[in-house]
């Protein structure tokens, strides 16, 4: 994957997560938001956005965006970058959970908000829950995400 496609400034989702451990006969749904910044640092917050099952966390976010697969397409005129799978890790106080993201990533011109000599880009994606631990083990689900990739320096 190229750096500035690695350099992103936050993957950002809303998305509706289904507790099975604490679900009874029907599942509890819940609608919870995850922000990561990848680069540098690999920092990651879920946040709820109503009382539920799950509860806030913080911890780190890794992935495997090296090794993914990509391939170019053409839309409307335009290039993109199709990267997939990519495995996300969240590992915060109360489990980890693992989701697998498929992105599209679009230059966005000779844009170079930071200065660092990279053209910036951003993506959206889909992406599902793969499997988890402690609080997040049985969870299932899934959601949409949004990236600004800003080259090589923050």
């Amino acid at each position: 994957m190229h750096i500035r496609h690695v350099a992103l400034a936050a993957l950002a989702a809303a998305v509706t997560l289904t507790s099975i451990a604490s679900a009874g006969p029907a599942a509890a749904k819940q609608r919870a938001a995850i922000d990561a910044k990848i680069l540098p640092q690999g920092k990651v917050v879920l946040t709820p956005f109503k009382d539920g099952a799950l509860m806030r966390d913080v911890g780190t976010f890794t992935g495997n965006w090296r090794s993914a697969s990509s391939r170019d397409a053409i839309r409307s005129g335009q290039k993109v970058s199709i990267y997939t799978p990519v495995l996300w890790t969240l590992a915060g106080k109360r489990g980890t959970l693992t989701i697998r993201e498929r992105t599209e990533w679009n230059d966005i011109g000779e844009s170079d908000a930071n200065g660092d000599g990279q053209h910036d880009a951003i993506a959206i994606g889909r992406w599902r829950v793969v499997r988890g631990t402690g609080e997040y083990a049985g969870i299932t689900g899934g959601g949409r995400s949004a990236h600004e990739g800003l080259g090589h320096v923050w």
